[in-house]
């Protein structure tokens, strides 16, 4: 194999990277990562225990002299997030990832997501076992993290006898995270009983591009705009102005990514009158987005349509639904600084022939606001008459104000670079909340090298930051 990283250090984490890369592995499909991960530790005669699941873990005894010194265990999930963009023709089920290096720097997909969030992770824990010197190392795979954190919840911890652990799930050189957030899931579901298209109705499509998304718990106070949002106000205000009939809405990709683009289309009969307000409305969305959405676009197209639309009224209600809901940051926390405490993100809508589904995604440091994001949806949907489901509930990961392996691996950061890391909490989830409920007084540190833009297209990682936290994490497990 060809490596795109020939000449980057360390060659051996970034190798890994791109083997696995190479390998489909969004969520659900991540058998093949297993297998790869698998055949590492059995052609090292390592122990290695595989579940239903395709979790993996992995255990390597200390070598001579550190047998003394407490084990590590090491964590992150082998799935990704499988977002492209329209014009990519990328099959995530069977093709492997197409890289590039930009800037001489960055590693960057074409055209689609990386997968370093959280690829590199398990780069790490592989290139680790290779190590001559060190205490005994526990590696924990686990998947289907970017949908509910399955993995982490359907794992049996008994193996492990580690007492820290450090998550590689972070995407910021310069802090360690000790803290995060829970989350929810919540699926609405509207039934559509179709009529036929009446005569003098035209039927418009409405094509909103170009936003710049990203991930709805580390980007959900940066200003991005949620496609699906936008377009629920487009479709408002074309109904206030004229009786419009919904045939399909259709956007975004993941609940926890905020939506780049959405796409919807209507039946009519007072076309013009809907065009413009939907022109004009769009002129004072330009003024209200942030310059990372500077590629905004809205079409208006007249198309044909052979599905049935629904009625007026039922459009209706599924305007006000998404008007009502509230969306991005709820509430700011009151003890930590810029720390985002409750967030709600409407990830996905999809239309079938007979059904609308909206997909939110909750946060919350505090479990009672998820209860509470469970009664308001609930409530919002009896009104309109919609089905609510909610799924894949996770706890927060508390904050702990001692750790020492925190003061471990910031000593460790200083002292080779000179520069004391900040320690923060998140308001993504990380898998943290769930092993430490399942281990309880497990000493926890989440750290990870610099990536950008991730769960979108445009994500791409600091190679340079990859071999810092490199250096770093080598000399905890090679400190006596």
């Amino acid at each position: 194999m060809n490596y795109i990283t020939e000449g980057f250090e360390p060659s051996n984490v970034l190798k890994i990277f791109e083997d696995i890369c190479a390998i489909p592995h969004g969520s659900g499909n991540e058998s093949g990562v297993a297998d790869y991960i698998e055949n590492y530790a059995r052609e090292r005669g390592l122990f290695c225990l595989r579940d239903k699941l395709n979790n993996v873990f992995i255990r390597k005894d200390a070598t001579a002299g550190y047998e003394n010194i407490p084990a590590i265990l090491f964590q992150g999930h082998t799935d990704m997030v499988c977002e492209k963009n329209a014009d990519s023709d990328h099959d995530f089920l069977k093709d492997g990832l197409k890289l590039s290096i930009k800037d001489g720097k960055y590693l960057w997909a074409d055209g689609t997501t990386l997968g370093g969030d959280d690829g590199i992770a398990v780069a790490f824990m592989l290139a680790l076992l290779d190590k001559a010197e060190h205490p005994t190392l526990e590696m924990l795979f686990t998947v289907e993290e970017e949908t509910g954190l399955g993995g982490a919840i359907g794992f049996d911890c008994s193996p492990i006898t580690a007492k820290r652990m450090i998550n590689l799930d972070s995407e910021e050189e310069w802090q360690v995270t000790a803290g995060c957030a829970g989350g929810n899931r919540t699926e609405i579901t509207f039934t559509l009983d179709r009529d036929k298209l009446e005569d003098g109705e035209s039927v418009l499509k409405i094509s909103l591009t170009g936003l710049a998304g990203g991930h709805s718990g580390v980007d959900i106070n940066t200003g991005k705009s949620n496609a699906i949002v936008l377009m629920g106000r487009l479709l408002a205000v074309a109904s206030a102005k004229t009786s419009i009939r919904l045939i399909s809405l259709n956007g975004g990709g993941k609940d926890n990514a905020i939506a780049r683009e959405c796409f919807a289309t209507f039946a009519v009969k007072d076309d013009k009158d809907a065009a413009y307000a939907i022109a004009a409305e769009v002129i004072e969305i330009k003024k209200e987005l942030s310059a990372d959405d500077g590629g905004f676009l809205v079409k208006i197209d007249y198309v044909e349509s052979d599905e049935g639309a629904i009625t007026v009224e039922a459009t209706e209600k599924i305007i006000s639904f998404m008007s009502c809901a509230r969306t991005g940051v709820l509430k700011m926390s009151n003890d930590i600084k810029g720390l985002v405490e409750y967030s709600r993100n409407l990830g996905v809508a999809k239309t079938d022939s007979d059904k609308l589904c909206l997909t939110f995604s909750a946060r919350s440091s505090l479990e009672a606001q998820l209860d509470m994001a469970v009664r308001e949806m609930n409530m919002l949907s009896a009104l309109v008459g919609a089905d609510c489901r909610h799924y894949a509930r996770y706890p927060g990961w508390e904050y702990q104000p001692v750790s020492p392996l925190r003061e471990l691996y910031l000593d460790a950061y200083e002292k080779r670079f000179g520069k004391r890391l900040e320690v923060c909490v998140i308001h993504a989830g990380l898998e943290c909340g769930i092993l430490s409920s399942k281990m309880p007084g497990i000493d926890a540190i989440s750290v990870g090298p610099t990536m950008f833009d991730i769960h979108s297209p445009d994500e791409h990682l600091d190679l340079e930051s990859v071999l810092n936290v490199w250096q770093v994490v080598c000399d905890i497990i090679e400190k006596k």
